[in-house]
Protein backbone atom coordinates (compact mmCIF):
# COMPACT_ATOMS: atom_id res chain seq x y z
CA UNK A 1 0.00 0.00 0.00
CA UNK A 2 1.36 3.05 -1.35
CA UNK A 3 0.82 6.10 1.14
CA UNK A 4 -2.32 8.06 0.02
CA UNK A 5 -1.18 11.41 1.86
CA UNK A 6 2.11 12.90 4.38
CA UNK A 7 0.95 15.62 6.65
CA UNK A 8 3.16 17.32 8.99
CA UNK A 9 3.30 19.53 12.01
CA UNK A 10 5.35 22.64 11.83
CA UNK A 11 7.02 23.49 14.72
CA UNK A 12 10.28 21.67 15.86
CA UNK A 13 9.20 18.77 13.16
CA UNK A 14 10.27 20.99 9.62
CA UNK A 15 11.51 24.18 11.40
CA UNK A 16 13.24 24.33 14.82
CA UNK A 17 10.99 27.44 16.20
CA UNK A 18 12.16 27.16 20.09
CA UNK A 19 13.83 31.22 20.17
CA UNK A 20 10.78 32.76 18.25
CA UNK A 21 7.71 30.96 20.55
CA UNK A 22 7.33 33.71 22.91
CA UNK A 23 6.63 36.15 19.15
CA UNK A 24 3.81 33.93 18.28
CA UNK A 25 2.69 33.51 21.94
CA UNK A 26 2.54 37.45 22.10
CA UNK A 27 0.95 38.05 18.45
CA UNK A 28 4.23 40.44 17.77
CA UNK A 29 4.51 39.67 13.91
CA UNK A 30 7.41 42.25 14.00
CA UNK A 31 9.45 40.44 16.56
CA UNK A 32 9.00 37.17 14.43
CA UNK A 33 9.87 39.05 11.43
CA UNK A 34 13.23 40.72 13.11
CA UNK A 35 14.09 37.38 14.33
CA UNK A 36 13.24 34.39 11.52
CA UNK A 37 17.26 34.16 10.92
CA UNK A 38 16.87 32.63 14.70
CA UNK A 39 14.83 29.93 13.20
CA UNK A 40 16.03 26.71 11.48
CA UNK A 41 14.77 24.35 8.51
CA UNK A 42 15.84 20.95 9.87
CA UNK A 43 18.57 19.53 7.38
CA UNK A 44 16.57 16.70 5.87
CA UNK A 45 13.11 18.67 5.19
CA UNK A 46 13.74 20.00 1.78
CA UNK A 47 14.80 16.56 0.10
CA UNK A 48 11.94 14.70 2.23
CA UNK A 49 9.57 17.03 0.45
CA UNK A 50 10.73 16.67 -3.23
CA UNK A 51 10.92 13.30 -2.63
CA UNK A 52 6.92 13.32 -1.66
CA UNK A 53 6.03 15.59 -4.67
CA UNK A 54 8.50 13.20 -7.19
CA UNK A 55 6.11 10.70 -6.02
CA UNK A 56 2.68 12.67 -6.76
CA UNK A 57 1.47 12.20 -3.02
CA UNK A 58 -0.75 14.61 -1.40
CA UNK A 59 1.26 16.89 0.77
CA UNK A 60 -0.55 18.56 3.54
CA UNK A 61 0.51 20.77 6.98
CA UNK A 62 -1.81 20.98 10.23
CA UNK A 63 -0.37 23.14 12.95
CA UNK A 64 -1.98 24.78 16.31
CA UNK A 65 -0.20 28.25 14.92
CA UNK A 66 -1.95 31.15 13.60
CA UNK A 67 -1.82 31.77 9.48
CA UNK A 68 0.08 34.96 9.83
CA UNK A 69 3.38 33.05 11.90
CA UNK A 70 2.96 30.01 9.49
CA UNK A 71 3.03 31.93 6.14
CA UNK A 72 6.11 33.94 7.40
CA UNK A 73 8.18 31.00 8.43
CA UNK A 74 7.22 28.91 5.36
CA UNK A 75 8.01 31.55 3.02
CA UNK A 76 11.58 32.53 4.93
CA UNK A 77 12.11 28.97 4.58
CA UNK A 78 11.46 28.79 0.74
CA UNK A 79 8.40 25.58 1.51
CA UNK A 80 5.13 27.05 1.05
CA UNK A 81 4.96 25.87 -2.11
CA UNK A 82 5.11 22.22 -1.47
CA UNK A 83 2.11 22.07 0.24
CA UNK A 84 -1.09 21.29 -1.08
CA UNK A 85 -3.17 22.26 1.92
CA UNK A 86 -2.84 23.94 5.16
CA UNK A 87 -4.53 23.94 8.55
CA UNK A 88 -4.00 26.50 11.38
CA UNK A 89 -5.37 27.52 14.37
CA UNK A 90 -7.43 30.36 12.22
CA UNK A 91 -9.20 26.98 10.24
CA UNK A 92 -10.09 25.33 13.77
CA UNK A 93 -10.11 27.72 16.51
CA UNK A 94 -9.27 26.49 20.24
CA UNK A 95 -11.62 23.66 20.34
CA UNK A 96 -10.19 22.43 17.16
CA UNK A 97 -6.70 22.87 18.68
CA UNK A 98 -4.35 19.40 18.56
CA UNK A 99 -4.91 17.15 20.69
CA UNK A 100 -8.50 17.31 18.97
CA UNK A 101 -8.47 15.11 15.31
CA UNK A 102 -10.58 18.28 13.74
CA UNK A 103 -7.50 20.00 12.04
CA UNK A 104 -6.19 16.48 10.15
CA UNK A 105 -9.71 15.45 9.69
CA UNK A 106 -10.37 18.43 7.68
CA UNK A 107 -7.37 18.11 5.66
CA UNK A 108 -7.95 14.71 4.59
CA UNK A 109 -10.96 15.89 3.05
CA UNK A 110 -9.17 18.55 1.21
CA UNK A 111 -6.57 15.69 0.06
CA UNK A 112 -9.55 14.16 -0.88
CA UNK A 113 -8.07 10.94 1.35
CA UNK A 114 -10.35 8.20 1.78
CA UNK A 115 -8.93 5.55 3.50
CA UNK A 116 -7.50 8.10 6.40
CA UNK A 117 -5.00 4.80 7.60
CA UNK A 118 -2.93 4.59 4.68
CA UNK A 119 -1.59 8.21 5.49
CA UNK A 120 0.79 8.91 7.88
CA UNK A 121 1.15 12.45 10.04
CA UNK A 122 4.56 13.40 11.48
CA UNK A 123 4.68 15.09 14.24
CA UNK A 124 7.00 15.31 17.77
CA UNK A 125 4.59 15.92 20.22
CA UNK A 126 2.51 13.55 21.91
CA UNK A 127 -0.34 15.85 21.06
CA UNK A 128 0.37 15.03 17.30
CA UNK A 129 0.22 11.63 18.18
CA UNK A 130 -3.07 11.71 19.96
CA UNK A 131 -4.51 13.50 17.35
CA UNK A 132 -3.37 11.30 14.83
CA UNK A 133 -5.08 8.19 16.46
CA UNK A 134 -8.41 9.90 16.66
CA UNK A 135 -8.39 11.30 13.36
CA UNK A 136 -7.40 7.44 12.03
CA UNK A 137 -3.97 7.70 10.92
CA UNK A 138 -0.66 6.90 11.66
CA UNK A 139 1.59 8.74 13.75
CA UNK A 140 5.19 9.07 13.08
CA UNK A 141 7.46 10.75 15.42
CA UNK A 142 10.61 12.32 13.32
CA UNK A 143 13.99 11.08 14.87
CA UNK A 144 15.61 14.12 13.50
CA UNK A 145 13.42 16.69 15.51
CA UNK A 146 12.54 14.73 18.46
CA UNK A 147 14.77 15.49 21.14
CA UNK A 148 12.59 15.43 24.27
CA UNK A 149 11.06 12.20 25.54
CA UNK A 150 7.58 12.11 24.60
CA UNK A 151 4.71 9.90 26.56
CA UNK A 152 2.27 8.76 23.55
CA UNK A 153 3.50 5.68 21.27
CA UNK A 154 3.56 6.61 17.79
CA UNK A 155 3.29 3.81 15.15
CA UNK A 156 6.61 4.40 14.33
CA UNK A 157 9.62 6.70 15.03
CA UNK A 158 11.82 7.51 11.52
CA UNK A 159 14.46 9.33 10.14
CA UNK A 160 14.78 10.83 7.07
CA UNK A 161 15.55 7.56 4.20
CA UNK A 162 13.38 5.31 6.12
CA UNK A 163 10.53 7.72 5.70
CA UNK A 164 11.31 8.08 1.97
CA UNK A 165 11.62 4.10 1.24
CA UNK A 166 8.08 4.02 3.13
CA UNK A 167 6.39 6.27 1.12
CA UNK A 168 6.06 3.20 -1.55
CA UNK A 169 4.86 0.83 0.74
CA UNK A 170 3.39 1.93 3.87
CA UNK A 171 3.67 -1.36 5.70
CA UNK A 172 7.85 -0.44 5.56
CA UNK A 173 7.03 2.18 8.07
CA UNK A 174 5.32 -0.16 10.25
CA UNK A 175 7.32 -1.22 13.49
CA UNK A 176 8.63 -5.18 12.95
CA UNK A 177 6.15 -6.48 15.63
CA UNK A 178 2.96 -4.82 14.93
CA UNK A 179 3.80 -6.38 10.92
CA UNK A 180 4.36 -9.70 12.19
CA UNK A 181 1.34 -10.13 13.79
CA UNK A 182 -0.66 -8.59 11.04
CA UNK A 183 0.76 -11.42 8.78
CA UNK A 184 1.34 -13.45 11.22
CA UNK A 185 4.96 -14.62 9.98
CA UNK A 186 8.55 -13.48 10.46
CA UNK A 187 8.80 -14.05 6.60
CA UNK A 188 9.34 -10.69 4.50
CA UNK A 189 10.48 -10.26 1.17
CA UNK A 190 11.96 -7.04 2.82
CA UNK A 191 13.01 -6.73 6.59
CA UNK A 192 13.01 -3.64 7.92
CA UNK A 193 13.66 -4.09 11.77
CA UNK A 194 11.72 -0.81 12.83
CA UNK A 195 12.01 -0.65 16.75
CA UNK A 196 10.85 2.42 19.44
CA UNK A 197 14.11 3.53 21.54
CA UNK A 198 12.73 4.18 24.87
CA UNK A 199 14.24 5.34 28.23
CA UNK A 200 14.00 3.45 31.40
CA UNK A 201 11.18 5.25 31.78
CA UNK A 202 8.87 4.02 28.91
CA UNK A 203 8.98 6.94 27.14
CA UNK A 204 10.10 7.59 23.43
CA UNK A 205 13.56 9.12 22.76
CA UNK A 206 15.91 10.09 20.10
CA UNK A 207 17.29 7.65 18.18
CA UNK A 208 20.86 7.79 20.02
CA UNK A 209 22.17 4.74 21.84
CA UNK A 210 22.71 6.75 24.79
CA UNK A 211 19.67 7.89 25.51
CA UNK A 212 18.15 3.98 24.83
CA UNK A 213 17.91 1.63 27.53
CA UNK A 214 14.95 -0.09 26.31
CA UNK A 215 13.79 -1.21 22.52
CA UNK A 216 10.19 -1.68 22.21
CA UNK A 217 8.82 -3.65 18.55
CA UNK A 218 5.41 -3.00 18.43
CA UNK A 219 2.61 -1.20 20.44
CA UNK A 220 0.05 -2.75 22.75
CA UNK A 221 -3.20 -1.01 22.81
CA UNK A 222 -5.13 -0.79 26.52
CA UNK A 223 -8.59 -1.23 26.58
CA UNK A 224 -8.95 1.88 29.37
CA UNK A 225 -10.39 4.38 26.99
CA UNK A 226 -12.89 4.20 24.03
CA UNK A 227 -10.19 5.46 21.65
CA UNK A 228 -7.56 2.75 22.75
CA UNK A 229 -10.29 -0.40 23.02
CA UNK A 230 -11.16 0.69 19.53
CA UNK A 231 -7.94 0.43 18.40
CA UNK A 232 -7.18 -2.59 20.27
CA UNK A 233 -9.92 -4.48 18.64
CA UNK A 234 -8.81 -3.45 14.76
CA UNK A 235 -5.12 -3.96 15.99
CA UNK A 236 -3.49 -8.03 15.53
CA UNK A 237 -0.28 -7.65 18.19
CA UNK A 238 -2.85 -5.84 20.61
CA UNK A 239 -5.73 -8.98 20.20
CA UNK A 240 -2.77 -11.85 20.47
CA UNK A 241 -1.18 -10.31 23.59
CA UNK A 242 -4.24 -10.06 25.59
CA UNK A 243 -4.43 -13.81 24.85
CA UNK A 244 -2.28 -14.08 27.84
CA UNK A 245 -5.18 -12.31 30.44
CA UNK A 246 -7.54 -15.13 29.13
CA UNK A 247 -5.92 -18.26 29.16
CA UNK A 248 -3.31 -19.92 31.78
CA UNK A 249 -2.11 -22.03 29.06
CA UNK A 250 -1.14 -19.14 26.86
CA UNK A 251 1.70 -19.93 24.75
CA UNK A 252 3.54 -17.30 22.88
CA UNK A 253 3.11 -18.04 18.82
CA UNK A 254 6.35 -19.13 16.80
CA UNK A 255 6.51 -16.28 14.83
CA UNK A 256 7.52 -13.79 17.90
CA UNK A 257 10.23 -16.67 18.78
CA UNK A 258 11.78 -16.14 15.49
CA UNK A 259 11.39 -12.45 15.63
CA UNK A 260 13.24 -12.04 19.40
CA UNK A 261 15.77 -14.65 18.16
CA UNK A 262 16.91 -12.31 15.68
CA UNK A 263 17.18 -9.59 18.06
CA UNK A 264 19.04 -11.52 20.26
CA UNK A 265 21.33 -12.16 17.27
CA UNK A 266 22.01 -9.10 15.87
CA UNK A 267 21.11 -6.66 19.08
CA UNK A 268 24.65 -7.21 20.24
CA UNK A 269 26.77 -5.52 16.98
CA UNK A 270 23.81 -2.31 17.00
CA UNK A 271 24.37 -2.31 21.19
CA UNK A 272 28.73 -2.83 21.13
CA UNK A 273 29.32 -1.89 17.72
CA UNK A 274 30.95 -5.40 17.27
CA UNK A 275 30.56 -8.59 15.80
CA UNK A 276 32.70 -10.32 18.35
CA UNK A 277 30.66 -9.62 21.74
CA UNK A 278 27.54 -11.05 23.00
CA UNK A 279 25.49 -10.62 25.78
CA UNK A 280 26.87 -12.85 28.69
CA UNK A 281 23.49 -13.57 30.32
CA UNK A 282 19.89 -13.60 28.38
CA UNK A 283 17.27 -13.68 31.21
CA UNK A 284 12.79 -12.56 31.45
CA UNK A 285 10.68 -10.55 33.82
CA UNK A 286 10.01 -13.64 35.28
CA UNK A 287 5.72 -14.84 35.91
CA UNK A 288 4.48 -14.23 39.50
CA UNK A 289 4.45 -17.60 41.61
CA UNK A 290 2.23 -19.77 40.63
CA UNK A 291 1.11 -18.16 37.10
CA UNK A 292 1.75 -19.11 33.73
CA UNK A 293 5.38 -18.65 32.86
CA UNK A 294 4.92 -18.26 29.25
CA UNK A 295 8.48 -15.80 29.40
CA UNK A 296 10.09 -18.41 30.91
CA UNK A 297 9.78 -20.82 27.69
CA UNK A 298 9.78 -18.43 25.67
CA UNK A 299 13.38 -17.73 26.60
CA UNK A 300 13.79 -21.76 26.53
CA UNK A 301 12.97 -21.49 22.85
CA UNK A 302 15.13 -19.02 21.81
CA UNK A 303 18.26 -20.52 23.67
CA UNK A 304 17.59 -23.77 21.59
CA UNK A 305 17.38 -21.92 18.30
CA UNK A 306 20.94 -20.06 19.76
CA UNK A 307 22.45 -22.16 22.09
CA UNK A 308 25.65 -20.33 21.62
CA UNK A 309 24.86 -16.64 22.67
CA UNK A 310 25.48 -16.50 26.10
CA UNK A 311 24.20 -17.97 29.37
CA UNK A 312 20.78 -18.37 29.51
CA UNK A 313 19.15 -17.92 32.76
CA UNK A 314 15.26 -17.60 32.91
CA UNK A 315 14.67 -17.41 36.83
CA UNK A 316 17.68 -14.67 37.40
CA UNK A 317 15.07 -12.20 39.02
CA UNK A 318 12.02 -13.36 40.92
CA UNK A 319 8.55 -11.99 42.39
CA UNK A 320 7.67 -12.51 46.03
CA UNK A 321 4.88 -14.39 47.28
CA UNK A 322 2.65 -11.51 47.95
CA UNK A 323 3.54 -9.55 45.26
CA UNK A 324 0.62 -7.62 43.33
CA UNK A 325 0.38 -7.42 39.85
CA UNK A 326 1.28 -3.79 39.08
CA UNK A 327 -1.47 -2.75 36.35
CA UNK A 328 -3.83 -2.62 39.57
CA UNK A 329 -1.67 0.21 41.25
CA UNK A 330 -2.04 2.80 38.95
CA UNK A 331 0.76 5.46 39.99
CA UNK A 332 4.43 5.07 38.96
CA UNK A 333 5.38 5.88 42.53
CA UNK A 334 2.79 2.82 43.72
CA UNK A 335 4.46 0.46 41.05
CA UNK A 336 8.05 1.51 42.58
CA UNK A 337 7.11 0.77 46.45
CA UNK A 338 5.63 -2.76 45.26
CA UNK A 339 8.56 -4.01 43.42
CA UNK A 340 11.16 -2.63 45.96
CA UNK A 341 9.03 -4.69 48.50
CA UNK A 342 8.49 -8.02 46.18
CA UNK A 343 11.22 -8.09 43.21
CA UNK A 344 14.87 -9.32 43.72
CA UNK A 345 17.28 -10.90 42.01
CA UNK A 346 17.68 -14.60 43.45
CA UNK A 347 21.12 -15.12 45.90
CA UNK A 348 22.83 -17.31 44.07
CA UNK A 349 23.31 -15.73 40.83
CA UNK A 350 24.20 -12.07 42.77
CA UNK A 351 27.88 -12.80 43.18
CA UNK A 352 28.01 -13.85 39.00
CA UNK A 353 26.92 -10.35 37.55
CA UNK A 354 29.75 -8.43 37.97
CA UNK A 355 31.00 -7.45 34.83
CA UNK A 356 28.65 -9.23 32.82
CA UNK A 357 26.37 -8.18 29.93
CA UNK A 358 22.84 -8.69 30.52
CA UNK A 359 19.39 -8.58 27.96
CA UNK A 360 16.17 -8.78 29.94
CA UNK A 361 13.25 -9.93 27.68
CA UNK A 362 9.58 -9.04 28.38
CA UNK A 363 6.58 -9.14 26.26
CA UNK A 364 4.40 -5.41 27.57
CA UNK A 365 6.00 -2.50 29.18
CA UNK A 366 3.26 0.23 30.66
CA UNK A 367 5.56 2.53 32.92
CA UNK A 368 9.06 0.39 32.12
CA UNK A 369 9.10 0.46 36.12
CA UNK A 370 9.63 -3.43 36.35
CA UNK A 371 12.71 -2.89 34.23
CA UNK A 372 14.16 0.34 36.05
CA UNK A 373 13.92 -2.28 39.34
CA UNK A 374 16.01 -4.88 37.67
CA UNK A 375 18.81 -1.85 36.18
CA UNK A 376 19.00 -0.93 39.77
CA UNK A 377 19.37 -4.25 41.18
CA UNK A 378 21.80 -5.20 38.23
CA UNK A 379 24.13 -1.55 38.43
CA UNK A 380 24.54 -2.34 42.30
CA UNK A 381 25.77 -5.86 41.79
CA UNK A 382 28.40 -4.13 39.32
CA UNK A 383 27.14 -5.09 36.14
CA UNK A 384 28.85 -3.95 32.95
CA UNK A 385 26.05 -3.01 30.61
CA UNK A 386 21.98 -3.98 30.54
CA UNK A 387 19.20 -3.46 28.58
CA UNK A 388 15.65 -4.73 28.33
CA UNK A 389 13.26 -5.71 25.43
CA UNK A 390 9.75 -6.27 24.38
CA UNK A 391 7.41 -6.79 21.69
CA UNK A 392 5.25 -3.99 22.71
CA UNK A 393 4.89 -0.75 24.84
CA UNK A 394 1.19 0.24 26.04
CA UNK A 395 -0.66 2.75 23.91
CA UNK A 396 -2.48 4.71 26.72
CA UNK A 397 -4.97 7.68 25.74
CA UNK A 398 -7.15 9.38 28.88
CA UNK A 399 -10.31 11.11 27.69
CA UNK A 400 -12.79 13.74 29.29
CA UNK A 401 -14.86 12.00 32.14
CA UNK A 402 -18.04 10.69 30.52
CA UNK A 403 -21.19 11.29 32.95
CA UNK A 404 -24.16 8.90 32.59
CA UNK A 405 -27.31 10.32 31.19
CA UNK A 406 -29.48 8.80 33.88
CA UNK A 407 -27.30 9.23 37.29
CA UNK A 408 -24.60 11.28 36.60
CA UNK A 409 -21.98 8.82 37.56
CA UNK A 410 -18.84 8.09 35.41
CA UNK A 411 -18.94 5.83 32.56
CA UNK A 412 -16.55 3.17 32.05
CA UNK A 413 -15.56 1.23 28.94
CA UNK A 414 -16.44 -2.27 29.56
CA UNK A 415 -16.17 -5.62 27.24
CA UNK A 416 -18.85 -8.13 26.29
CA UNK A 417 -16.65 -11.22 27.04
CA UNK A 418 -19.16 -12.97 24.41
CA UNK A 419 -18.70 -10.97 21.71
CA UNK A 420 -15.80 -9.16 22.42
CA UNK A 421 -17.15 -5.67 22.10
CA UNK A 422 -16.29 -2.56 24.13
CA UNK A 423 -19.60 -0.69 25.16
CA UNK A 424 -19.89 2.29 28.11
CA UNK A 425 -21.45 0.95 31.31
CA UNK A 426 -22.19 3.39 34.26
CA UNK A 427 -19.87 2.98 36.91
CA UNK A 428 -22.70 2.24 39.21
CA UNK A 429 -23.35 -1.40 37.66
CA UNK A 430 -22.14 -3.01 40.56
CA UNK A 431 -23.44 -0.75 43.49
CA UNK A 432 -26.07 -0.87 46.12
CA UNK A 433 -28.29 1.63 43.79
CA UNK A 434 -27.74 0.28 40.56
CA UNK A 435 -27.66 1.78 37.40
CA UNK A 436 -27.55 -0.58 34.51
CA UNK A 437 -27.49 2.22 32.24
CA UNK A 438 -25.18 1.12 28.70
CA UNK A 439 -24.50 2.70 25.36
CA UNK A 440 -22.34 1.78 22.16
CA UNK A 441 -19.12 3.31 21.66
CA UNK A 442 -18.89 5.48 18.42
CA UNK A 443 -16.30 3.89 15.54
CA UNK A 444 -17.08 6.00 13.09
CA UNK A 445 -19.31 8.65 11.19
CA UNK A 446 -21.77 6.48 8.64
CA UNK A 447 -21.04 7.67 5.24
CA UNK A 448 -24.36 7.43 4.18
CA UNK A 449 -26.53 8.69 6.45
CA UNK A 450 -24.05 10.86 9.43
CA UNK A 451 -24.87 8.95 12.54
CA UNK A 452 -23.02 7.28 14.14
CA UNK A 453 -20.97 3.71 13.05
CA UNK A 454 -20.85 0.91 16.26
CA UNK A 455 -19.48 -2.66 16.48
CA UNK A 456 -22.55 -5.27 16.41
CA UNK A 457 -21.74 -9.16 16.73
CA UNK A 458 -22.88 -12.11 13.73
CA UNK A 459 -23.59 -14.71 15.59
CA UNK A 460 -24.15 -16.78 12.30
CA UNK A 461 -20.62 -15.80 10.91
CA UNK A 462 -19.42 -15.22 14.82
CA UNK A 463 -17.98 -12.25 14.12
CA UNK A 464 -17.99 -8.18 14.18
CA UNK A 465 -19.03 -5.68 12.15
CA UNK A 466 -19.78 -2.25 11.79
CA UNK A 467 -23.56 -0.72 11.70
CA UNK A 468 -25.06 2.42 11.85
CA UNK A 469 -26.84 3.64 14.89
CA UNK A 470 -30.28 4.14 12.99
CA UNK A 471 -30.77 -0.06 12.70
CA UNK A 472 -33.67 -0.50 14.22
CA UNK A 473 -35.44 2.84 14.15
CA UNK A 474 -38.10 3.98 11.63
CA UNK A 475 -35.05 6.50 10.26
CA UNK A 476 -32.17 3.08 9.65
CA UNK A 477 -30.52 3.79 6.15
CA UNK A 478 -29.04 -0.20 6.58
CA UNK A 479 -25.70 0.45 6.11
CA UNK A 480 -23.19 -1.81 7.36
CA UNK A 481 -19.62 -2.44 7.03
CA UNK A 482 -16.33 -4.51 7.97
CA UNK A 483 -14.52 -4.18 10.70
CA UNK A 484 -10.90 -2.97 10.01
CA UNK A 485 -7.92 -4.23 10.73
CA UNK A 486 -4.69 -2.19 11.54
Amino acid sequence: MKVCAVIFDLDDTLIYTKKVQSFRENRDRDGLSANLDQTKIFSPIKKILNSILEKEIPLGLVTNSPRWYVDELLSYHEIKGFFDSIVCYDDVGPGGIKPSPLGIKAILKMLDVNDPYTAIYVGDQDTDIIASYEAGVRPVAPSWATTRPIDQVPAAIVNSETLISGLDDIEDLALIADRVALNRSFDFPKLQMNFLPLNEHGQVVPLKKENIKLIAFGRYFSQGSALTARLHDAHSLSREIFKKEESEQYVIPEYYVDLLAKVVSNLPAYAFESQNIKFDILTVIPSKKERNPRLENLLKRISKRLPDHGDYIADLFEFGREAKSLKTLGSRDNRDSELERNFSIKDKYKSSIAGKRVLIIDDVITTGATFSAAFQILEGLGAESFLGVCLAKTVSVREPVKLCPKCERVLKVRRNGKTGIHFYSCSGFYEKDQCRYTCDIKIKDCPRCGKDLVKRYNQRDNKQFLSCSSYGSAQACGYTDDVEEI
